[in-house]
């Protein structure tokens, strides 16, 4: 893995944990979006958090949200920048978009997508 390789996958990192602390409770909307969830399978991936009275905290709600992103994010592979396209996209069409307040996204895309520039111009071939 070269230096662009290791920058992609911490801002690929950094992006899907930081989606699911923002979303919190909200992230079975983008899940129904994304990945078009039922009720049984966002269950699913709720159960390991489940507290002993049965419910996710709201503190624990990004450990589901996460789950699911880190999961969703693997059919990717090492397209990055179209991962982070593509929930960027499902994040605008939110009954409520959280990118209206939450600009890290954006700058993140704009990061990724100047990615290969920045590779070519640092490291050209001879």
């Amino acid at each position: 893995m070269d230096c662009q390789g290791l920058v992609a996958r911490i801002t690929q990192s950094t992006v899907i944990l930081s989606a699911a602390v923002e979303l919190g409770f909200r992230w079975r909307e983008l899940a129904e979006r994304l990945g078009k969830l039922s009720c049984t399978q966002t269950a699913a991936y709720e159960a390991p958090h489940l507290s002993k009275n049965g419910e996710v905290s709201p503190q624990s709600m990004w450990k589901p949200a996460y789950d699911f992103l880190y999961t969703w994010s693997l059919r990717y592979g090492e397209g990055y920048q179209d991962m982070i396209q593509d929930l960027h996209l499902a994040l605008d069409k939110m009954k409520t978009p959280v990118t209206r307040h939450w600009r890290q996204i954006t700058g993140a895309l704009i990061t990724v997508n100047c990615m290969e520039i920045l590779h070519v111009s640092a490291f050209p071939k001879q």
